[in-house]
């Protein structure tokens, strides 16, 4: 079984096709710089980054991909390039939100939006040596909650956990995607070592909502966002793989306001902008409707 895109079922939906894309004066500007994720290093890994799409062209980008040799995988510098968009789609809605942040793509999914398990361990390897504030993963491993797990499923999930907790002795913010159908389970989202995010459907594009489930714990925008599409426009994708971008940048405002936290108190941030406190340093929370 191959790791995937999480987009949402039978792929990305499309759609809406378009082109184009307080205190003193000091604090004023930390904050500022804080908001726009200066200074932070984020990784998505996924399927590249189009460097020339309009949406980015301002964007600190830096490029490298997965590559095997014999029964190893290493990773490399590598030109700019996205072979599906799917990876494009993510770094424009991190992009849009935290544009202080320098972003490095790490392509490890081909055109068909896969890669093996190893190849995402590997890179996932990469990003804990690197030390990167938080890792994009709108990817992941889909497994039927009606089937058991086999004998190679425990192998690969016991090294993407043992990867993940490796992550977190590093400080390094994971952030994946969860399922989009109730049916499966899907890892890495599903280790509470990392931040799973489901999509909601969320009308403000900076909400979140605290969901705590088996799945996933926070809720983010996944229903027809707008974000970069190939040949340099726009276009409406659906799935938790376009929510999990909006976490990570999230993420990426708390670590360059508060470098020095931990990732339990990265969580704990996130869920106080879920609930609506703190909007003066982040974003908001999704307005509850009053009850009828």
């Amino acid at each position: 079984m191959t790791v995937t895109a999480a987009a949402g079922r039978g792929g990305e939906r499309g759609g809406d096709e378009r082109g184009g894309a307080g205190g003193d004066e000091r604090g004023g500007d930390e904050r500022r710089d804080a908001h726009r994720g200066a200074g932070v290093r984020i990784a998505l890994v996924d399927s590249g980054v189009d460097a020339s799409h309009p949406a980015l062209w301002p964007a600190a980008l830096r490029h490298v991909t997965l590559v095997r040799r014999g029964a190893a995988h290493e990773l490399e510098p590598c030109a700019p390039g996205d072979v599906s968009g799917h990876g494009t789609a993510c770094a424009g809605i991190i992009h849009r939100m935290a544009p202080g942040a320098e972003i490095t793509s790490v392509r490890a999914l081909g055109e068909d939006g896969r890669c093996s398990r190893d190849g995402l361990i590997a890179a996932l390897r990469f990003c804990v040596r690197e030390r990167f504030s938080v890792v994009n993963l709108s990817l992941g491993i889909d497994i039927p909650k009606s089937a058991p797990l086999r004998p190679g499923d425990h192998r690969s999930l016991v090294e993407l956990y043992e990867v993940a907790d490796a992550a977190y002795t590093a400080e390094v913010v994971l952030v994946a995607a969860g399922p989009n159908a109730a049916a499966f389970r899907t890892y890495p989202g599903r280790f509470k070592s990392l931040i799973g995010v489901g999509r909601g459907p969320l009308q403000h594009p900076e909400a979140l909502r605290s969901e705590l489930t088996l799945d996933h714990e926070i809720l983010a925008p996944g229903d027809d966002v707008l974000a970069p599409a190939p040949g340099g426009g726009e276009r409406r994708w659906t799935g938790t793989s376009f929510a999990a971008p909006h976490v990570t940048a999230h993420v990426a405002r708390i670590r360059a306001a508060r470098p020095e936290l931990s990732i339990e108190a990265v969580k704990a941030a996130l869920h106080e902008l879920a609930r609506g406190a703190g909007r003066g340093a982040g974003a908001p929370g999704e307005p509850r409707r009053a009850p009828a």
